[in-house]
């Protein structure tokens, strides 16, 4: 409910006691009403004016009354509009009394266009100056109404979309009446934050701006400046991918300039996809080939893209630039190894998220160098050992060859692990050992060593043997040939003695 209460400072006292009887008639006038009293004893009055549906409370109190016949006006109301009314007298005790009124409702007359005056009184805005209240006014197009902003002044900032047309306002109480606001808002009341900006998000660049559905001669042309060089302006068509802009826009109305957008940032990033379309390793190196493609830009766009490949993170080579992709070739790789590849893009030595990555494996190599050991177990035995740290291929196979001058020995294989021992071999000989790693495709350098027997020690001991034997024998001969002959000399010794005795008796 709005009640609408009129207060002015008393003038003459009022009277003693309260009075009989006051009545009052209310007649529409201009911009109100106008209260009449009839029989009305003289005094203070308190005037209530209430709008149905309206909170809103003014109190006017104190309205003097000299006679009976006396008047006053209230303005500032709603036009067309039913308004309850009440008035009170006020006893000089403090209590009231009701007076009586016609019907206690009324109507505001109609407004008129000469009661309104348009005036500038906010920007953005459309005022009027009035002494009639025109909120209630609705406009037919975005449904807005003029607000209160004191001096009798009530404004409306059009709605987005009620620019480059009439802002038409009409009562809705009066709705037998020809009355109307129109106001044609130019593109002059256009609040360039309002604009709705999106920023392009592909190649060639667009920025698309959402203006007021009903002005059909605006247009905004942007001019571009990377983030840091302000001075180096750009067209959209002249912007490049994966760098920062900054972009304002002048709207302009018949090719006037009117006003300026605010400035939008953005980055177009092209989103890059890196296909390897072709793999060829050696057991060295590996050659890529690869096909960029993008959604959002161009192949134009894409001129100052440059890559490098690595691989586990290092050994970064450049590749060369392709009209559709690059390609690359990765060296100083492992034979038979596998290598997880990468494919970094840049632009303008900047490197992008935009990484793809390629497994490869390297193809069969020659084995690396084999070590080897030889040793003589017996006097004919050799023991060979030998290793090699890098097979480079799926299969490891040692491969041994002896020989002895142009006549091959032996000939013998090994898997995983060199281990050989050749006996029976000829003694006091030298013999040359060969000994080769192989992958199953590929064979090593061969690793040649050679190595000489020791003599038959066994032949050696069964001839010293017998030269002892022969020489005890020998000996056992001497000895009793001596043994004889000294038993002959003492046999003929005798013989002599007992001759010498026969002789020298016979002597006289």
């Amino acid at each position: 409910m709005l009640m609408i209460y009129f207060y002015f400072l008393q003038r003459p006292a009022a009277p003693t006691g309260a009075p009989s009887l006051c009545s009052y008639s209310v007649t529409p006038i201009k911009f109100g009403f106008r209260i009449e009293f009839s029989n009305s004893p003289s005094g203070d009055y308190n005037i209530a004016i209430t709008e149905d549906g309206r909170p809103d409370i003014k109190n006017t109190s104190n309205v003097p009354v000299s006679n009976q016949t006396s008047s006053h006006d209230i303005q500032g109301l709603k036009p067309c509009t039913e308004y309850k009314h009440h008035v009170t007298f006020l006893h000089s005790d403090g209590n009231v009394t009701s007076c009586s009124g016609s019907n206690y409702k009324s109507t505001t007359t109609e407004m008129n266009a000469g009661d309104v005056k348009e005036v500038n009184s906010k920007p953005g805005h459309v005022c009027y100056q009035t002494d009639w209240d025109i909120s209630s006014l609705q406009s037919t197009q975005s449904n807005i109404s003029p607000q209160s902003h004191g001096n009798k002044t009530f404004c409306v900032k059009p709605d987005f979309n009620d620019i480059c047309s009439d802002l038409v306002f009409t009562s809705k109480n009066c709705v037998n009446a020809a009355f109307t606001l129109t106001k044609y808002i130019t593109a002059e009341f256009l609040n360039p934050e309002e604009i709705k900006q999106i920023p392009a998000d592909k190649l060639p660049a667009e920025i698309k701006a959402e203006l007021p559905p009903n002005c059909n001669n605006l247009s905004i042309k942007y001019t571009c400046w990377e983030d840091g060089r302000d001075n180096e302006l750009k067209t959209l068509s002249e912007l490049e991918p994966f760098t920062d802009y900054s972009c304002t826009g002048q709207i302009k109305d018949n090719n006037v300039l009117i006003k300026n957008t605010s400035a939008l940032h953005f980055r177009v990033d092209c989103d890059l996809t890196i296909t390897v379309t072709k793999s060829s390793p050696t057991n060295t190196s590996v050659e890529l080939i690869w096909k960029t493609t993008s959604q959002k830009c161009e192949d134009d766009n894409l001129e100052n893209l440059s890559y490098f490949c690595s691989y586990e993170n290092a050994h970064r080579t450049l590749g060369t630039k392709l009209r559709s992709g690059g390609k690359c070739n990765i060296s100083g790789l492992k034979p038979f190894t596998k290598y997880k590849c990468k494919v970094q893009p840049t632009y303008k030595h900047q490197p992008l998220k935009d990484v793809t990555h390629q497994d490869i494996k390297t193809d069969v190599g020659v084995p690396g160098p084999v070590t080897m050991s030889l040793q003589l177990q017996e006097h004919n035995v050799i023991k060979v050992t030998c290793e090699t740290l890098q097979f480079n291929g799926p299969e490891k196979i040692y491969m041994l060859q002896v020989s002895y001058g142009s006549e091959i020995v032996r000939n013998e294989q090994r898997i995983n692990k060199c281990n050989f021992v050749f006996d029976n071999l000829r003694y006091s000989t030298t013999y040359k050992v060969k000994v080769t790693a192989f992958n199953g495709k590929l064979e090593s350098a061969p690793k040649i060593e050679s190595i000489t027997t020791n003599y038959n020690d066994k032949a050696v001991i069964g001839f010293l043997i017998f030269l002892i034997v022969l020489t005890s024998l020998a000996l056992l001969l001497i000895t009793y040939k001596i043994y004889i002959l000294k038993k002959r000399r003492t046999r003929d010794d005798n013989r002599d003695e007992v001759f010498l005795s026969t002789i020298y008796s016979c002597v006289p």
